[in-house]
């Protein structure tokens, strides 16, 4: 739906019916950390990415869009697990990079009848209705897509969604879609990166692999450890783990063992 004064009624109401469902409702002691699976990524973090907060995510290079969305989604499986969460995106975005595609996000490992989609004409609108969003307790996750660099994401914006965040414990995921500048009240700030999957014997293309690369870190303190990792996402497990650390697909000659990032595409494009 396209937010804008007269439909974010509606968003509310989207919202509130997550709520009066019970699926999920945030107090202290839920409150924490979820691991991602890779043990070296998970200890840099201090034990895992911290809820009830602010995390960006940005594609290395514009050819990496599609990287970055598949690292955000698998955070947010990682934290929405059985729970609603909203994605929030700028009609540009959609545009640029495709459209959520059902089949593709349940075989990511996401259910696509958990999502509630919204579409945005600009960043002001997408601004509203992610702070609105932030505000119900039964939603596992927030993913907010503005388009490029926009005016209105400045810093007092992204520290009212970021204290949106603590207040509700609904953790926040900005995916900087065209982005090129950091945001300045982010507990993390990842740049991703497409990366070779190496398959197993008869089994086809790999998973989906990423090149994460953990550029700030404020989780353990002001200068948190970073740290450039190969991760793959294992859609059954819902976790991220070492890339090939299964016995990988033997090459024939001298032909590479390399396969395309993402065997499968959790969006589809329009037009």
């Amino acid at each position: 739906m396209s937010v804008s004064r007269e439909s974010l009624k509606a968003l509310r109401q989207s919202i509130a019916m997550i709520g009066r469902d019970g699926a999920r409702h945030i107090d202290g002691s839920e409150m924490g950390r979820i691991l991602l699976g890779h043990p070296e990524a998970d200890r840099a973090l201090g034990g895992g990415l911290m809820r009830a907060a602010s995390h960006d995510v940005m594609p290395a290079t514009p050819r990496d869009a599609a990287a970055a969305t598949g690292f955000a989604l698998g955070l947010v499986a990682r934290l929405a697990e059985a729970s609603a969460w909203v994605w929030i995106r700028q009609d540009m975005a959609g545009r640029e990079s495709g459209e959520p595609y059902g089949p593709g996000l349940a075989a990511f490992g996401l259910d696509p009848s958990r999502l509630v989609l919204v579409s945005t004409p600009d960043a002001r609108e997408a601004l509203r209705a992610a702070e609105e969003s932030l505000r119900c307790t039964a939603l596992g996750a927030v993913l907010f897509e503005p388009w490029g660099d926009p005016k209105p994401l400045d810093l007092t914006a992204t520290r009212r969604l970021s204290l949106a965040a603590e207040q509700s414990g609904v953790t926040l995921l900005t995916l900087r879609s065209g982005g090129h500048g950091p945001l300045g009240s982010s507990r993390t700030r990842w740049d991703i990166a497409a990366a070779p999957s190496v398959g197993e014997i008869g089994s086809g293309p790999g998973l989906p692999t990423f090149a994460s690369h953990l550029v700030l870190n404020r989780q353990t303190g002001a200068g948190g450890p970073g740290g450039i990792w190969n991760m793959e996402w294992t859609h059954g497990e819902r976790i991220f783990r070492p890339a090939n650390s299964r016995h990988p697909f033997s090459p024939s000659g001298d032909r590479p063992v390399a396969a395309a990032a993402a065997a499968v595409l959790p969006f589809q494009r329009t037009g």
